[in-house]
Parts: C-alpha cells; sequence; structure tokens
C-alpha cells in the first residue's frame, strides 16, 4: 500500500475522533484546566491528531504528587459532571430534535472521562518524591489509578459503564 494513503487504524481513528470529539475536547481541556490549578506551565498547545490513537497536552515536568495525580484524574472529574449535566437535561428538552444531541454529548463525555495510560505515567515517580512519612499514601493512591490505565482498553470499558450507570442515574 502507497504512503500517501492512511493506514486502516488511522481511519479508525480518524472516524472515533469524529464521533466523540467533544469528549476528547473536554478531556484534554480538563488537563489544561488542572494545570493553570496547579501552577503547572502549559508548554504547548493541546494536539489533537484525529489519524493518532490519543490526544495530548504538553505540560512542564511534574515534581509535585498533589498535582500530578489532580491532572491526571482531571477529567474524570469534569468529564462526569458533564456527562451527568448533558444526560440529566436530555429528557427535560421534551423533543428529540434537542435530546438526541445531548444524549450524544453525555456519551462522549462519558466515554472520555476516565485518564489514558498517558496521563499516569509519573503518579509513582512524584510519589516517590514525597516525603518519607507521606510516600504509602502516595503509592496507594497512585497503584489503583496507575493499573487501570495500563490495561488495554480498560478506560473504554469503564467509560461504556460509566455511560450506563449515570444514563440509569438520569432517567426517571
Amino acid at each position: 500500500m502507497s504512503d500517501r494513503w492512511p493506514s486502516l487504524a488511522a481511519l479508525y481513528y480518524a472516524a472515533e475522533t469524529a464521533l466523540i470529539a467533544p469528549g476528547i475536547v473536554s478531556h484534554e481541556a480538563a488537563h489544561l484546566l488542572a494545570c493553570r490549578l496547579a501552577g503547572v506551565e502549559v508548554v504547548g498547545a493541546s494536539i489533537l491528531n484525529p489519524f493518532a490513537a490519543d490526544a495530548s497536552l504538553d505540560h512542564e515536568r511534574v515534581t509535585s504528587f498533589p498535582a500530578d495525580l489532580l491532572i491526571a484524574v482531571a477529567p474524570l472529574l469534569l468529564n462526569t459532571a458533564l456527562a451527568l449535566g448533558a444526560l440529566a437535561l436530555a429528557p427535560a428538552a421534551g423533543t428529540p430534535i434537542l435530546s438526541i444531541p445531548l444524549y450524544w454529548l453525555g456519551a462522549c463525555f462519558a466515554l472520555t472521562a476516565f485518564p489514558s495510560v498517558g496521563d499516569t505515567e509519573t503518579l509513582f515517580e512524584t510519589a516517590d518524591a514525597l516525603p518519607r512519612s507521606l510516600r504509602p499514601v502516595g503509592y496507594l493512591l497512585a497503584a489503583p489509578v496507575r493499573a487501570f490505565t495500563v490495561v488495554p482498553g480498560s478506560a473504554g470499558v469503564a467509560g461504556f459503564f460509566l455511560l450506563l450507570v449515570l444514563f440509569g442515574l438520569t432517567q426517571s
């Protein structure tokens, strides 16, 4: 196959990006907001390559475990809240022309809520930099978050279950 044609994987990622773009954008925005709250300088703009498996936000090296953990889990907090809001508003919209986009947004936010493997790669390093007495707490917080993200597909599966839970909570 010619180098001019995108691979099958690239075409899949492009379709996936187009389908859930609002969730990807809010995921990266959550990292940006967490960086700002933690005083971590953002080095460049968020990179959203529709033909790649992930998006990224470049920031300076994080040395603080609390800041690193906040930046890693910020999308879970923000996207869960956005998904909950969209799914709660959808039934109240009253008409499919308004409710269907809200359900879609809720799905986009829920499906992209969980941190990726790249989001958690420095957690043990920053936990190790904690004072000796706080390291066990840092490891206890870092271990399940990191372990979850290194399992292939875990964020997608968990996002799907989050969507089901939030949908169930908001539909009465």
